[in-house]
């Protein structure tokens, strides 16, 4: 499915990535995590297109993708959400979903209205299934700027979701949210997101993280530190003082 070997990334003078080698499995959900500034990001940006590696490869389902454009590589079945949300704000929670799906005929912006107007349109099912694959099939017409910040996120993730990507990644998809609606994300990756799919999720809330996935990531300063089941990587006395500052 994807790996990474010997992949580092500089910016200036600091080394954002050193030597990361990583192993995605198939058909499972695998998480990343680390302190702030580990190099989270600059790995998910990498994956997808968004930087290029000084060194190392990146092999999605065995071909090396290092040099593809974005776009691309979302062609090639990868999709991703972000930490900060990104969704338009002043477009239907409708259009936002079909607006990920423009790249699929028509490219012009203007094709949007004739999806809603046409009921036999594939795209249009496909995004309607997305809804309400989110719990958002109710919320169709809604402006997205009216939305509360879970809807929003659930809103992201459907917007990734809509092209069945082969491999997903959810960079903090319950960033800023409650306890409960934490345990509500959870339930909606495990239960709807993640079955027939790899995904990769980054984030800070371990009671999500142990929920969720089966394989896991940690990084710091720019280097992995550990890699397996979430119960024995969680146990490790390097993830617990770089991660956890428990004694």
């Amino acid at each position: 499915m994807l790996e990474l070997r010997s992949v580092s990334k500089v910016f200036g003078e600091l080394s954002a990535l050193h030597q990361v080698d990583l192993w995605i499995p198939p058909g499972k959900v695998s998480g990343l995590i680390g302190p702030n500034g580990s190099g989270k990001t600059t790995l998910v940006n990498i994956i997808t297109g968004i930087y290029a590696p000084d060194t190392g490869q990146v092999l999605f389902n065995g071909v090396d993708i290092v040099g593809s454009t974005a776009d691309q590589i979302t062609r090639f079945g990868v999709a991703r959400t972000f930490q900060n949300i990104r969704v338009f704000s002043r477009m239907t929670v409708l259009e936002n979903v079909l607006a990920a799906l423009i790249s699929l005929g028509d490219p012009s912006w203007r094709v949007l209205l004739g999806f809603t107007k046409c009921a036999n349109d594939p795209r249009l099912n496909m995004a309607l299934k997305a809804l309400e694959t989110v719990d958002l099939l109710n919320e169709a017409g809604v402006v997205a700027g009216e939305l509360s910040l879970p809807l929003r996120r659930r809103l992201e993730i459907a917007r990734a979701f809509v092209r069945d990507p082969e491999l997903l990644l959810l960079d903090e998809p319950a960033g800023g949210m409650t306890p409960t609606e934490t345990a509500n994300v959870a339930s909606l990756i495990r239960e709807r997101i993640a079955p027939g799919r790899t995904c990769l999720v980054i984030e800070h809330k371990m009671d999500l993280i142990s929920d969720v996935c089966q394989h896991l990531c940690v990084l710091n300063h720019g280097e992995k530190i550990a890699e397996g089941s979430p119960d024995t990587v969680l146990e490790q006395p390097q993830v617990i003082e770089a991660y956890l500052g428990r004694d």
